[in-house]
């Protein structure tokens, strides 16, 4: 979910850091200009882009949005004062009862899966599965080292982390790959 962030942060991001996404505060319009790769204009049109700090570090890691939650999102602005949300509350998606705290990410995304009917196992579909799912697909890509680089940072970790915890051994690899 928001491209395999943990559940915990884009709970966390703040309507500062919103606006900052909608208003394309992180974008250089000049290199969008001078941008003549058609895939890439298509994802700068229909992605916005948030920085935050990242869990347990003080490193920005990014939160992307898709356009088609743009609008869903600005509504549930425009509803916080019906919905019993804290005035002072900073948080884009904010606990209710006045709370100035933030909703649970993984709370809310377990709600919402258990509340689906027919899905065999619900119990799979958190963002750490995600994030697995993610790292496995990206590892069987055949990519330079910088993109691999960006991909890690946009993760929010190190080459090390994602081979050693987000990734499954490559078991296609070992068999197709290794010399006996």
């Amino acid at each position: 979910m928001f491209a395999a962030r943990r559940g915990g942060e884009p709970a966390r991001l703040t309507v500062h850091e919103w606006r900052e996404a909608i208003t394309g505060t992180w974008i250089d319009p000049n290199l969008i200009e001078r941008n003549n790769n058609p895939m890439e204009k298509y994802l700068i049109d229909n992605l916005k882009l948030a920085y935050q700090v990242g869990k347990g570090s003080r490193k920005l890691v990014p939160v992307l949005f898709p356009k088609d939650t743009l609008e869903p999102i600005s509504k549930l602005l425009e509803e916080r004062t019906n919905c019993n949300v804290a005035e002072d509350n900073i948080f884009l998606f904010p606990n209710t009862g006045l709370s100035i705290d933030h909703a649970s990410g993984y709370h809310c995304l377990k709600t919402v899966v258990y509340s689906c009917p027919n899905l065999q196992q619900p119990h799979i579909l958190i963002t750490n599965k995600f994030r697995h799912r993610v790292s496995n697909l990206f590892a069987q890509l055949d990519l330079p080292a910088e993109n691999r680089e960006m991909f890690y940072r946009h993760m929010g970790h190190s080459e090390a982390i994602n081979k050693n915890v987000y990734q499954c051994p490559l078991a296609v690899n070992e068999i197709t790959r290794v010399d006996a």
